[in-house]
């Protein structure tokens, strides 16, 4: 587990969990702070709580993946306001406590201290929110699930993008509408008032990361041919053969 301060507002928590690492993040206004997804365990959130202080708190998962929502009850004062996009809502009466129950089955003692926070607060295309003296500006971004969110700090030009984008490339679902994805994904990759993105997961940059995920996606689309690095993780690897049934899907 490591804190890292990227700006006087701005700090990340990274998280490594043996099969990939993950990042959530955590916003300082000036009377409200806001954890952008809580991770995968209570503890996890123990650094942010001298930061956040006193300070009314908010919570936004970028999605309902367990990796990004299971560390919420760790928050010695719970959140008064949890949003998310209305899909990632319907995920927590769904899947969400399928993938827990599996895990603490799986690997019993790990995931005892995890307890469901379900979002109370439900968005559809776009949401601003107010921290004081800093505004943070919520969108819909579909594609890698639904229910994804990317989150702007437009007075700093930090764009933090879930897993809506990811190196050396996302996880892909079977059923995911590619075209809308890379659609979307152009118009972030043009805005020049975004100088640094920050994913959940892979390094932190600049939109060159947005242009990266744009041609991994475009190249699945299109049916190319792929090179892997030799040195890829076996995640990432079983990943691209999974993202390869997207493409499979299509031909039948």
């Amino acid at each position: 587990m490591e804190l890292i301060q990227l700006s006087d507002e701005l700090w990340v928590q990274e998280i490594d969990l043996g099969i990939f690492e993950v990042r959530g993040s955590l916003v300082l206004g000036e009377e409200r702070a806001l954890v952008w997804d809580s991770l995968s365990h209570p503890r996890d959130m123990e650094p942010y709580l001298p930061l956040i202080a006193d300070r009314e708190l908010t919570v936004v998962y970028s999605h309902a993946d367990w990796d990004h929502i299971w560390g919420t009850a760790g928050l010695a004062q719970l959140p008064t306001t949890i949003v998310s996009h209305a899909v990632c809502a319907h995920r927590f009466r769904t899947d969400v406590p399928e993938t827990l129950a599996k895990m603490q089955a799986s690997e019993p003692g790990r995931w005892d201290e995890v307890q469901l926070v379900p979002p109370n607060l439900m968005m559809d295309n776009t949401c601003t929110l107010d921290l004081g003296g800093l505004t943070l500006e919520l969108h819909h971004l579909p594609g890698h699930t639904d229910d994804c969110l990317i989150a702007l700090l437009p007075e700093q030009g930090f764009a933090l993008m879930g897993d809506t984008i990811e190196t050396p490339f996302p996880v892909v679902p079977a059923d995911s509408d590619l075209s809308g994805w890379i659609a979307q994904l152009r118009r972030w990759e043009g805005n020049a008032a975004l100088t640094r993105i920050v994913p959940c997961h892979g390094p932190l940059g600049g939109r060159e990361l947005i242009s990266q995920t744009i041609d991994y996606l475009e190249r699945l689309q299109r049916g190319d041919a792929f090179e892997l690095p030799a040195d890829m993780s076996p995640f990432y690897r079983e990943t691209h053969e999974s993202n390869l049934k997207w493409r499979e899907g299509r031909a039948l």
